[in-house]
């Protein structure tokens, strides 16, 4: 579901800063907590990627038992409780716990440097 992430208990509104592009480290990820709510940003060069930052296997944050989540190749997240494996690039569930399953979208839009939670119809 496009919009699954706007169910979670303060999810933010579109236009809602979330870091500066510069934050992100290329070619890996950010976890941060924007209000109470959960992020998961993939920065691949310019294009960035955000997702809530909660394993549908459990619903605990991918980063729940440290911080490195993306795969030696830059294309798969790694849940590190239980090693579900999801698409950097789709979210969508790849390997183990997470075949089946797919992280919720968060849409992103650019405004100079900073990254924003984008409408909709943006991803």
């Amino acid at each position: 579901m496009a919009e699954a992430w706007k169910r979670y208990r303060g999810a933010p509104q579109a236009g809602t800063r979330i870091c500066a592009l510069s934050d992100i480290p290329n070619e890996n990820t950010l976890c941060l907590d924007l209000d109470g709510f959960p992020i998961l940003l993939v920065r691949l060069g310019d294009d960035v990627r955000a997702y809530v930052n909660a394993c549908p296997h459990q619903y605990l944050p991918l980063d729940h038992k440290g911080d490195k989540l993306i795969s030696a190749d830059k294309t798969i997240l790694r849940c590190t409780n239980h090693a579900a494996g999801f698409s950097a690039t789709t979210g969508e569930g790849v390997e183990g716990l997470g075949i089946g399953e797919c992280l919720d979208r968060i849409p992103v839009a650019y405004e100079g440097q900073s990254i924003l939670v984008g409408d909709s119809g943006a991803v």
